[in-house]
């Protein structure tokens, strides 16, 4: 690689991180304009609309614009998706509970199950919001397709896996990255290696699927 070569690596490459720190700057403002509570999952519906755009080829998309659609467009669906999604998980967390602590082994026994249970639900979470911005299904579809795509590609899940512990590990250990660019980063790698895990005809539209299931 030559000099000149090297030059328009580092130049792609700081490109990117502006990018991701730009959309990470908007994922902050806009989920706290929504109080956190309200604003927290539309925000990280749009910030993943954008980077799935990023991800499928399109360079050049107006960030402000497609973010801000994308937060109106989706406040309702991604909420209601996103505390279903919390509700199933305190059930399972409260009878893995009520499981561990019985005396009965009848009772022991099925928290087994309960914990089974529980790491199939925290992979279909790494596939909501990837799912969520790619297709356009019902809202409890979404709970149904996550663990359709998520078992139907298990060495990409093993890969969501890992990438997404490793992404944690480092912002556990440099929390500070959070604030720049920890949202924006998780939602890149998140969506690239979820789109591989879609029919190859999804990834090539460049809007979301009309299916309605």
């Amino acid at each position: 690689m030559g000099f000149d070569g090297l030059i328009r690596k580092l130049y792609d490459i700081s490109e990117w991180i502006t990018r991701l720190m730009y959309v990470n700057l908007l994922w902050i403002l806009f989920t706290l304009a929504g109080l956190g509570a309200a604003g927290f999952f539309p925000s990280t519906a749009a910030m993943f609309t954008v980077t799935r755009k990023w991800v499928v080829g399109e360079r050049e998309v107006p960030v402000v614009k497609t973010f801000w659609a994308a937060y109106k467009q989706n406040f309702i669906q991604s909420n209601l998706i996103g505390y279903l999604f919390i509700i199933i998980g305190l059930i399972l967390y409260v009878d893995l509970r009520f499981f561990q602590t019985s005396e009965q082994f009848i009772f022991q026994s099925f928290s087994f199950i309960i914990l089974f249970l529980l790491i199939i639900y925290f992979i279909c979470i790494l596939y909501m919001f990837p799912v969520f911005v790619h297709f356009k299904f019902k809202t409890l579809a979404y709970v149904k397709y996550s663990f359709i795509i998520a078992a139907g590609r298990p060495l990409l899940t093993i890969f969501m896996v890992a990438g997404t512990v490793l992404l944690l590990i480092l912002l556990k250990y440099l929390p500070i990255l959070v604030l720049f660019i920890g949202g924006g980063l998780m939602s890149y790698v998140m969506m690239w290696i979820a789109v591989r895990a879609f029919p190859k005809e999804q990834i090539q539209m460049g809007s979301q699927n009309s299916q309605k299931v």
